[in-house]
């Protein structure tokens, strides 16, 4: 299991160092194509091109096979699948959003990626039993979870949606964070909450 958990990180480590790469490259020797901001409607491919889209090709491609590989269960039956809490280092991934240019609305999706610092605390709760109190916390966490995240796309939904702020381009920019961070602190925010739930029914049953 060790072994497989250092080859995830590996490869992830990896994708991320060669969109570093390829994003250095398309700057210093491609007028930042595919970086910045650009018309799609007159784009013509070029063999500069392909370092930059091999990259981000391979990194969604690895974001696919993680989840395929997270969601195979070969556990028991009503105990939480065995994960460690080191793909919580994951999460990092979201600091990609930084990357490029403030102005394409595209690049703050990344942000999503911030959600993967849940898989810490959903690793502490590995090989837990699966009984009613569990099940209840698990309910209460994603219902509270859902709610913040709800909550925070619809004030960013009142506050960026006329366009008032900043005007349009800004707005849409905001909102875009807004909710991408959202559904990023939904998926942490749900593991986090079910590991303090849990923990704090098991505080109260050994004080009795």
């Amino acid at each position: 299991m060790k072994k497989k958990v250092k080859v995830l990180i590996g490869a992830g480590a990896a994708c991320v160092l060669l969109l570093l790469a390829s994003t250095g490259y398309a700057v210093a020797f491609n007028e930042s194509r595919l970086v910045v901001p650009m018309d799609f409607s007159t784009y013509e491919f070029t063999p500069k091109d392909l370092p930059m889209i091999v990259s981000v090709a391979l990194l969604v491609l690895y974001v696919f096979i993680l989840i395929g590989i997270l969601s195979v269960s070969d556990r028991k039956r009503n105990v939480t699948r065995k994960l460690n809490p080191k793909l919580g280092f994951l999460g990092f991934l979201g600091f990609l959003g930084f990357l490029g240019s403030w102005t394409d609305p595209a690049m703050f999706l990344r942000f999503i990626f911030f959600g993967f610092f849940g898989f810490f605390f959903e690793g502490r709760m590995s090989d837990t039993l699966m009984d009613e109190r569990y099940v209840e916390n698990q309910r209460r966490a994603q219902l509270n979870a859902h709610r913040t995240a709800v909550n925070l796309i619809f004030a960013a939904l009142l506050l960026f949606g006329s366009g008032i702020v900043g005007g349009m381009k800004y707005s849409l920019n905001a909102f875009v964070i807004v909710v991408t961070l959202a559904i990023a602190l939904d998926l942490f925010l749900g593991e986090y909450l079910l590991y303090r739930y849990d923990h704090e029914g098991k505080d109260l049953e050994s004080e009795e």
